[in-house]
């Protein structure tokens, strides 16, 4: 049987270097930083599968789908993102990815769905990341700092939020924080207060306008605490159902 070849288009050197190992030997390998890179390879020798980092320089990576599907370049797709909102979820799907990995993906993962897809296995669609790491993803994603004492109490009130979506905020969600940090509830309050404050006067339009929605002017107000614990809450239970439907 001929050897299968695989194209990583990833920007992390770091990534394209250990996937590549992992994968040599079974595998004809190419690798590419950049999407205006990744779109000459795919025209040079369109190859059997591609691992794509979507948010590849010069040429992101729905763009580049975009076009290689026009030009009837179809090589089967895995997918990577840190970010999988409404857009991603819909745009891959219509483009046919076969699998949508969240970052950080495990290389190990990576190389068993490599071998799924070239061996026609059946596979489900998208791997979800657990949720603590999905919630990371968004909390990094928005502007808050893994350096911020907030950071982890916000982690983990969205997580105690999913499970019991009722509880009040500060009788119950924010003493129950402190308890597992070993502080008192003011202190997960003013923390978590100041890491929303600090993220929004920094943050970026269009990734907060993912996740809160706008007013009728196209601003974004400054959500409570409760607001943001609640709609992170409210988002990760929602992302989660989109990426384990089938398509």
């Amino acid at each position: 049987m001929e050897t299968m070849t695989v194209l990583i288009a990833d920007s992390s050197e770091e990534f394209r270097s250990t996937l590549t190992n992992a994968l040599q030997g079974n595998y004809r390998i190419h690798a590419c930083r950049t999407g205006k890179e990744a779109l000459d390879i795919l025209q040079r020798t369109s190859p059997d599968v591609l691992i794509l980092d979507l948010m590849l320089p010069e040429l992101d990576g729905i763009s580049l789908l975009q076009t290689i599907s026009a030009a009837g370049i179809h090589p089967t797709v895995l997918a990577t993102t840190r970010l999988a909102n409404d857009y991603v979820v819909e745009a891959t799907t219509k483009l046919g990815v076969e699998y949508l990995m969240i970052k950080p993906c495990d290389i190990r993962a990576i190389v068993s769905r490599v071998n799924d897809l070239c061996s026609h296995r059946p596979r489900p669609s998208i791997s979800a990341p657990d949720s603590r790491t999905h919630i990371s993803n968004l909390l990094i994603s928005l502007g808050i700092s893994t350096k911020l004492r907030g950071y982890p109490y916000l982690r983990e009130a969205v997580l105690r939020m999913v499970g019991n979506p009722m509880q009040s905020i500060t009788k119950e969600l924010y003493p129950s924080v402190a308890r597992q940090f070993n502080c008192n509830s003011a202190q997960v309050e003013r923390s978590i207060r100041n890491a929303i404050q600090g993220a929004w006067n920094q943050r970026s339009e269009s990734i907060w306008a993912q996740v809160f929605q706008p007013d009728e002017h196209g601003n974004i107000p400054r959500p409570s605490n409760a607001a943001f614990i609640t709609r992170l809450a409210d988002r990760l239970v929602l992302d989660q159902m989109q990426i384990t439907l089938p398509k």
